[in-house]
């Protein structure tokens, strides 16, 4: 589900301030996963997670930070970007609470000012034992008032920072997640679209060689259709631990989408990038895939590969078009093998 997150800082804080004891309610770590669902369930617009979340709070039984995840994955998890922009309205909303609190502590502070310049000027102008005894008595109320309510600052800035300590952490951790495939362990298109744009800007600025290999499961939708969709899968996940143990450090290995999978060969002429590919070819066509593996006899299996060397005046579009080009001409030529583009 799609949601505009339209609220103000003000309106966000309030929100959070609602959402905080609902967490410690039901003793739930502080991490932005349990404050988007928390956030969007008093937000009230995605109607099926405050459905799901009333379901669960009614039931009485114990409630855990696995059960919130659950509905985060169900409701939410559709459109990673919205885990990013939570995370920031709860910090906002911390904020904005921090904020207050500061304000209020800076009221109270000119209220004590002004009663300390009245006492002043009362004790200035004389006055019997009784009056200024009074004055030292107000002065006293004061001050304490002052004190509970710098105390209470103090506090309230503790917590903010164990607070905003907690959310960066388990922040970082959900956008590095963001960029991970969730069926392969590897990195996922966004991580690619972003390694790609850097790796293309270094190789203009170094005038290095960076080539580009789009590599494709030959008929992999027989695979799904004779032994199901979680052998698939598991050939998926298997076929990128291939890659992966393929690849050097510096090269950036991602599933593209489906059945495809890209890596990125910074520093790579194209008669390198030929021979990574016609080894990774060469390791896949020669691996048995059998129950032991992937849970089902599949036997061998094989992959396609186009091959791009980047030229430094295109698009990263364009990069990327040639390679798929590229593996285009592989497949049609047979599968099975390394087809290569360069710019004419």
């Amino acid at each position: 589900m799609d949601t505009d997150y339209q609220e103000s800082i003000k309106e966000a804080a309030l929100i959070v301030r609602e959402a905080l004891p609902l967490a410690n309610k039901y003793n739930l770590p502080a991490n932005p996963i349990i404050y988007a669902v928390l956030y969007e369930y008093i937000l009230g617009q995605n109607l099926e997670l405050k459905a799901s979340v009333d379901e669960l709070f009614t039931t009485g039984n114990p409630i855990d930070a696995e059960h919130i995840a659950s509905l985060y994955k169900t409701h939410i998890l559709d459109n990673d970007e919205q885990a990013i922009i939570k995370a920031r309205l709860t910090l906002l909303g911390l904020l904005a609470s921090t904020q207050e609190s500061l304000s209020k502590v800076g009221k109270d502070s000119q209220s004590f000012s002004h009663n300390l310049n009245n006492a002043a000027n009362e004790l200035k102008n004389g006055g019997d034992l009784s009056k200024a005894t009074n004055v030292i008595g107000d002065l006293i109320h004061e001050t304490a008032q002052m004190e509970k309510s710098s105390q209470t600052l103090q506090n309230e800035l503790t917590k903010s920072n164990d607070d905003l300590a907690k959310l960066q952490t388990e922040f970082n951790r959900v956008r590095q997640e963001s960029m991970i495939d969730p069926l392969t362990g590897i990195k996922n298109r966004r991580a690619f679209d972003n390694a790609l744009t850097e790796c293309c800007e270094q190789a203009k600025v170094d005038q290095e060689p960076l080539c580009l290999l789009l590599i494709d499961i030959d008929h992999f939708k027989q695979v799904n259709d004779t032994h199901g969709h979680i052998i698939g899968d598991a050939v998926l996940k298997y076929v990128a631990e291939l890659l992966n143990k393929t690849v050097r450090g510096a090269d950036i290995l991602a599933r593209y989408g489906g059945e495809e999978f890209v890596v990125v060969l910074p520093n790579t002429p194209m008669e390198g990038a030929e021979r990574v590919a016609d080894n990774i070819c060469n390791i896949v066509r020669n691996q048995a895939i059998n129950k032991r593996k992937v849970g089902d006899d599949v036997w061998r299996i094989t992959v396609s590969v186009g091959v791009a060397l980047f030229h430094h005046t295109e698009t990263n579009e364009e990069f990327v078009s040639r390679a798929d080009t590229a593996l285009y001409h592989a497949k049609e030529s047979g599968r099975n093998r390394v087809c290569t583009h360069t710019v004419k």
